[in-house]
């Protein structure tokens, strides 16, 4: 019998999608696990209410919108000491439950991230938040650029309960948009804590978004970016410059040309509105103040 763990998903207005995730975690988690979906002030909540209970998943809802206000939500209310993190648009694998748990072993290991491919069969034209490393790693300081992403992710309740959660400024429905995900694990490596990236604990994408959304969404990648630049340089610098090259650069500009030759226009698009929103991220980071690690809800005014 393996330690239990509780699964959070938050979910805003999207019950078909909704469905489908809950549908595969029911076929990873065993009878002790703990599965919470966090109603995101949905317009759709008895909707949203609908699929939640025909899977058997405890239903909490935020009354303000925001995905990083509902996983904090979620994990506090969870009562295992290994919380997951998985989105609506998320499919995980028969096996995923089980590869989080066995990447815990470790007890040295405080937060863990998992693959994350293109459903099978799908083509996407901007793939989005695909993680398909089939080598494991270990993520610590000297790790430069990619840590995981937040569809997947698992971490020690006490772990991050130490950084208070969350940044709910930062993420989809907060002010500065996304990136939430990589600055939890900039807070809990400053603490000198480790994780692991495990392949084995394989999820899948769903790729729904149109070709105005994938704009926007790249605009918003972008400002989370800039902002977690800023929040990072206020603790660790040297990290910050070499996580500023990788945004602007090694994920970005380096790769518009390339897309260009190829006649891939679109991508090009994608990327240069990613460059446009990290300066922005920058400004907008710059202008909070950052207090205990999580950026001010407020601006930050001179004296």
């Amino acid at each position: 019998m393996r330690e239990p763990l509780s699964v959070v998903v938050p979910t805003r207005d999207r019950p078909e999608l909704l469905d489908g995730c809950l549908a595969s975690l029911a076929q990873a988690l065993g009878p002790g696990d703990e599965l919470i979906v966090v109603d995101s002030a949905s317009r759709q909540h008895q909707a949203t209410a609908g699929v939640t209970g025909t899977h058997g998943a405890h239903l909490l809802r935020c009354d303000r919108p925001g995905a990083s206000r509902a996983r904090n939500v979620g994990w506090r209310s969870a009562t295992s000491a290994l919380v997951a993190f998985v989105d609506d648009d998320v499919r995980v694998d028969k096996a995923w439950a089980d590869a989080i748990v066995a990447a815990f072993a470790d007890p040295g290991v405080s937060f863990v991230t998992g693959r994350v491919e293109l459903p099978p069969g799908a083509v996407a034209e901007r793939p989005v938040a695909i993680v398909d490393d089939p080598r494991p790693a270990t993520l610590d300081l000297d790790r430069v650029g990619l840590l995981g992403h937040g569809a997947n992710l698992a971490v020690r309740r006490d772990a991050i309960s130490a950084i208070g959660g969350y940044d709910e400024v930062l993420g989809a429905g907060g002010t500065l948009r996304a990136a939430e995900d990589i600055d939890l694990l900039d807070r809990l490596l400053a603490l000198g804590l480790v994780g692991r990236y495990d392949p084995s604990a394989l999820a899948w994408h769903e790729q729904w978004r149109s070709r105005r959304q994938l704009l926007a969404l790249d605009w918003s990648y972008g400002v989370g970016g800039g902002a977690r630049v800023v929040k990072l340089a206020r603790h660790d610098m040297g990290r910050a410059r070499r996580e500023a090259g990788a945004l602007f650069w090694g994920w970005t500009l380096s790769e518009l040309w390339p897309n260009l030759r190829a006649g891939y226009e679109f991508r090009a698009a994608c990327l240069l509105l990613r460059a446009a929103g990290a300066l922005a991220g920058l400004v907008r980071g710059a202008s909070r103040r950052v207090v205990d690690g999580h950026f001010s809800q407020s601006l930050s005014h001179p004296r």
